[in-house]
């Protein structure tokens, strides 16, 4: 293993907790160290200058979240938006810009599709990750692309520790029951509302490393809400979905390395339409998603050639809609991408990574159609170490061609590392991306735009950190310009507009108040200008749907065998949203070293809300769980 920037500012202040000396089971580690291995997953440790929160293992383990977007929602300048209960659609937004501006990798590989541009997150199970990575800005630790809105990079799991080669994970879920309808009915079934069960195991063949998780999730989503001075419960939202995910990964030799990453799911959700348009109980919706990445690393090559990656992945996902009043819906999505990757060494001083990359999507869909984007493209990022290292530079570039829109499409950053002394660093960074229509926002039958033109986007980071061993401080100014910004008119018909203007901060604390009680808290001042129409800053005219103040909070407590953890987030009023806030609770058991139980309950001021309108979120809901390790 070897270290790149040992002050590279990757500072990351989720809104979690700080590590706890005496907690069990937690241990988040040095955000101010950004180290790169030499057996990296899936390039994903690439030092960079931009914003980037990394959820870890044990993060996730400890809070013990539902869903991977709810995980991803704990990050400061980041959001998610969701169509109700567990099965329903869940999409990430960074700093206020929309979903399909953020791409979602998984292992290194994009899994975006260029149908709507928008990955699911929903179809990713929470058991099967290792950590995630947000980036904000710039190309972040994947190095080989910007995005306009962001990256969210997740990494499953890998690791075969043979110690406890067994691992059974389960969880129970419960909506306390309330009177609802005109006879005052009361849904005793919501006491066992939704059921998790997975199954994992690992172990060495070979030499090889194998683990594989299989589970499954159900849920009758029955909970009550608010209907004016009435109460209603949400109908024909039960789902369930079963998943599998196996990793096999191992070496040849001394210097060749493979590694496999499958994964596949299938859920089944009761689509309870909206209120405001009116509900559907008898119609229904099937996904259906399956990828498989596959890398060889050949290491060592030449004195100056560290290492050549050959990474495929192909992945398939199937949407089939069924409408009892009108026509049945069906797409399906192929994507399939192949890289050759190069990492080089040149000294201490100067470290350099190149690729080629092919990608191919095809859709067919019985409301868009039959089309096809094949996307070559090569990129190359670096870091360049001066005064000791305390100063570093970090650019990145890529450029790829569009062969649908015969669009040449260039994206590049540059960013820089200060480390003024132990406890104080500076950095900063300047990023241009695009991002091109999906085949949904050209085609959509009476609502696709064939005329709409490529996004295109610049933003600017600057930050400030200080760390004395106790408290930790990250101050973040941020803007953001997209030209040709695609947005829905009254229609639901996406239009490019002049450009839009973002400009904010985020500002967050960690401090550890003892050896057992820590406190974070996050804020994000997120100011926009939609410059459309002739309008000027002047006229303030703000971008509908963004959220101007939005701060997050934890207090953690690990003493013994017991962690707690209280979290809350207040998110502001936008355009279309009311102000909401959300307070959660979770206790963690470390029963033996074997056993955890835990509780949680979600939604603890049983608050009424809506990301979507006419798609209530659920109130307050009483979870119980754990996990046993065996042999």
């Amino acid at each position: 293993m070897k270290k790149r920037g040992i002050f590279s500012l990757v500072l990351v202040f989720v809104v979690l907790f700080p590590s706890l000396a005496t907690s069990p089971f937690i241990d988040l580690g040095s955000a101010y160290e950004l180290t790169v291995f030499d057996e990296a997953f899936a390039d994903a440790e690439t030092n960079s200058a931009s914003t980037v929160t990394i959820i870890t293992r044990e993060q996730i383990d400890s809070l013990n979240a539902q869903t991977t977007a709810e995980l991803v929602g704990k990050a400061i300048g980041t959001s998610f938006s969701s169509y109700g209960g567990l099965g329903a659609a869940q999409s990430v937004q960074i700093r206020g810009s929309s979903a399909s501006k953020t791409l979602v990798y998984v292992d290194g590989m994009l899994l975006t599709s260029a149908f709507d541009g928008v990955f699911d997150l929903s179809s990713i199970p929470v058991a099967l990750i290792e950590r995630i990575e947000i980036v904000k800005s710039g190309a972040g630790n994947l190095g080989k692309t910007n995005a306009i809105g962001g990256i969210v990079h997740i990494i499953t799991k890998r690791s075969a520790d043979t110690a406890y080669p067994f691992t059974i994970a389960f969880e129970n879920g419960s909506f306390l029951p309330l009177a609802y309808g005109i006879d005052d009915d009361r849904n005793w079934s919501s006491l066992v509302d939704s059921q998790k069960i997975d199954f994992t195991t690992r172990g060495l063949l070979h030499g090889f490393s194998i683990v594989n998780t299989i589970g499954g999730l159900r849920a009758q989503n029955g909970y009550t809400y608010g209907t004016g001075s009435a109460r209603d419960i949400r109908d024909n939202a039960d789902m369930y979905k079963v998943y599998d995910s196996m990793s096999i990964s191992g070496n040849i030799g001394s210097r060749t390395e493979v590694n496999s990453t499958n994964f596949g799911s299938y859920q089944h959700v009761g689509v309870p339409g909206s209120l405001v348009y009116g509900l559907t109980p008898n119609d229904y919706q099937e996904d259906l998603f399956l990828s498989t990445t596959n890398s060889v690393v050949l290491k060592s090559l030449s004195p100056n050639l560290d290492s050549l990656a050959v990474r495929a992945n192909y992945s398939y996902g199937r949407l089939y809609y069924h409408d009892a009043l009108y026509n049945d819906s069906e797409h399906n999505r192929h994507k399939g991408t192949v890289m050759l990757e190069q990492v080089w060494s040149f000294g201490e001083a100067f470290a350099l990574s190149t690729g080629l990359e092919s990608s191919m999507d095809y859709l067919d869909s019985t409301d868009v159609g039959q089309y096809t984007r094949i996307a070559p493209s090569a990129y190359a990022n670096g870091s360049i170490y001066l005064t000791d290292g305390r100063l570093s530079l970090h650019p990145t570039i890529n450029a790829s061609y569009l062969s649908d829109t015969g669009a040449f499409s260039p994206n590049a950053s540059v960013g820089a590392i200060y480390a003024i002394d132990a406890q104080h660093g500076l950095k900063a960074s300047v990023a241009y991306a695009e991002n091109v229509p999906s085949f949904s926002q050209l085609y959509w039958p009476y609502m696709g735009n064939p005329d709409l033109e490529t996004e295109k986007g610049v933003n600017i980071d600057v930050g400030y950190s200080y760390s004395n061993g106790k408290v930790r401080y990250e101050g973040i100014a941020f803007g953001r310009s997209v030209y040709n910004a695609i947005v829905n008119d009254s229609s639901w018909t996406p239009r490019n507009i002049a450009e839009s203007l973002y400009v904010g901060t985020e500002q967050s604390i960690v401090w550890q108040l003892g050896p057992a009680f820590g406190i974070s808290a996050s804020y994000q001042f997120n100011k926009s200008f939609d410059l459309s129409n002739g309008n000027s800053i002047a006229d303030n005219v703000e971008v509908g749907s963004i959220r101007k103040h939005t701060a997050k909070a934890s207090l953690s407590y690990g003493q013994g065998i017991v962690k707690a953890i209280i979290d809350g987030e207040y998110l502001g009023t936008s355009a279309d949203s009311d102000r909401v806030l959300l307070c959660n609770i979770t206790v963690n058991f470390l029963v033996r070293e074997d056993v955890k139980l835990y509780a949680a309950i979600d939604n603890l001021f049983n608050t009424s809300y809506a990301f979507n309108e006419g798609y209530p979120m659920p109130g307050m809901k009483i979870r119980f769980g754990g996990n046993w390790d065996f042999r």
